[in-house]
């Protein structure tokens, strides 16, 4: 039996809600609709704003109990991802009533793993109001995917490495093997699905690091824009190789004042902690020098992390983009040109990237996944469609290898419409005899797995 699911992602940089109706049916994955609405100015503005005083509050989740700014904009973002999923339905003349859940995984305002966090309890924060919207959108929702790995050990992050397998698992069957997935957001993420040298396989996969982050908030901070469309002004810079050399030591800083690029995966990073006094440097480099070379920057440091692949695990061939940042000329040209063999290259990083250059082979390519028949610019909504079929299907949707979590994980938590009626979800549920393996008690608007989760888990038990 084929199950039909919605995946939502509205992400770091508070740009649009997209959505992706897509169909699991024995391993093949296919989208049947897709749709997009982008944040009002003030909804953006706002969610800035609350992410501020959350970090300025300690990231307590008490700062949100009755909070009625916090409440104000949850109502409003729960809304436009109504709106965008009850247009998707529209659009695509589907029966709601065929659909089993909405995958949401909500908007995160924190995170502190166990990577950032060293001795200190790590957790997560995503606000959501799933009840909503199942109610306005007539569909159950499934939701809180990052809590159950944050609780078993992992990091809660990344989240794609397991669909990007089971995107591979089809790709394998057209010969294209080993595959690295390059997802280029506020934050950039990887996942590479390979073999080592004996033929034993692996998948694994950690954030790159801030992406189209700086480069955003350059365009907002001098221009006034969202963002550096069609490389408009980057184009006009030149790459300052002292610029790049203080953006790579500088730019990405953990708690524990250490170089995220040079932390070794598993991992994930959070906007919270990407520091850069970006009025200063354009003050001293100028506007377009300054974004060209942060620009630049991000193909860098996507190629930097290369290095981590193993020694003993196959170098991937083919890597297939996704994600806002590539969309960027300027950027996509600068990873091509890495790859190559060209482009600017601080000096202690000559033989590191040659080395990385050295393990590929002759059929290198770096293309937009959309050539193999999936979508780039709905990869990560497609992640949560995927999560909420393997959450009723009860199979584990991260990994040690991938997060770090102790066990492999099954993550997630439902809620039904308030009505009379009976859902797909709860007969497949059954079917599945997951029904049980899925806590739908939690009422709050955040997350289990905020600060002070382990408080909750000691006063339970």
């Amino acid at each position: 039996m084929s199950i039909k699911t919605i995946g939502i992602m509205t992400g770091n940089s508070l740009d649009a809600v997209d959505a992706v109706l897509t169909e699991f049916d024995h391993g093949s994955i296919k989208d049947l609709a897709t749709y997009t609405l982008k944040y009002p100015v003030e909804l953006t503005h706002d969610m800035i704003q609350l992410r501020s005083q959350i970090t300025g509050h300690d990231s307590l989740p008490s700062f949100l109990e009755n909070n009625p700014f916090f409440a104000s904009i949850l109502k409003n973002y729960t809304l436009l991802v109504a709106e965008t999923v009850n247009k998707l339905c529209e659009a695509s003349q589907i029966n709601k009533s065929e659909i089993a859940a909405i995958g949401w995984h909500g908007q995160t305002c924190d995170h502190f793993p166990p990577s950032i966090a060293g001795n200190l309890p790590p957790y997560t924060l995503q606000i959501a109001d799933p009840q909503r919207l199942a109610n306005l959108t007539d569909i159950p929702v499934i939701y809180d995917f990052r809590s159950d790995d944050i609780m078993n050990g992992g990091e809660g992050a990344p989240l794609a490495p397991t669909h990007n397998k089971h995107i591979a698992d089809d790709l394998k069957k057209k010969g294209i093997f080993p595959v690295a997935f390059c997802n280029a957001g506020n934050t950039g993420n990887i996942t590479i699905i390979s073999e080592t040298t004996n033929l034993k396989n692996v998948i694994s996969g950690w954030d790159t690091g801030p992406f189209n982050h700086f480069p955003d908030m350059l365009v907002r901070l001098a221009k006034s824009e969202s963002c550096d469309l069609n490389a408009r002004y980057g184009k006009q810079g030149q790459i300052i190789p002292d610029l790049l050399d203080d953006l790579f030591n500088n730019a990405a800083i953990t708690n524990q004042k250490n170089n995220f690029f040079l932390q070794s995966p598993p991992r994930s990073s959070d906007p919270t902690w990407y520091r850069l006094d970006l009025k200063n440097i354009q003050e001293h480099y100028g506007f377009k020098n300054s974004l060209r070379t942060i620009e630049y920057f991000s193909a860098y440091t996507f190629f930097h992390t290369l290095a981590f692949v193993p020694e003993n695990v196959k170098m991937p061939n083919t890597f297939l983009l996704f994600g806002g940042g590539w969309k960027n000329p300027v950027i996509y040209d600068d990873f091509q040109n890495l790859l190559h063999g060209k482009g600017v290259v601080l000096d202690y990083h000559k033989n590191l990237f040659s080395t990385i250059r050295s393990r590929f082979s002759d059929s290198l390519e770096a293309v937009f996944s959309d050539k193999y028949g999936y979508s780039g610019a709905y990869m990560e909504a497609r992640i949560f469609a995927d999560m909420a079929y393997c959450r009723i299907t009860a199979e584990p949707f991260s990994f040690p290898e991938s997060t770090g979590c102790k066990t492999p994980t099954v993550a997630g938590i439902y809620v039904l419409p308030q009505t009379q009626k009976s859902y797909l979800l709860s007969s497949l549920l059954e079917q599945h005899k997951t029904t049980d393996l899925i806590k739908n008690d939690w009422d709050k608007k955040y997350n289990r797995a905020a600060k002070g989760w382990q408080n909750n888990i000691q006063k339970a038990s």
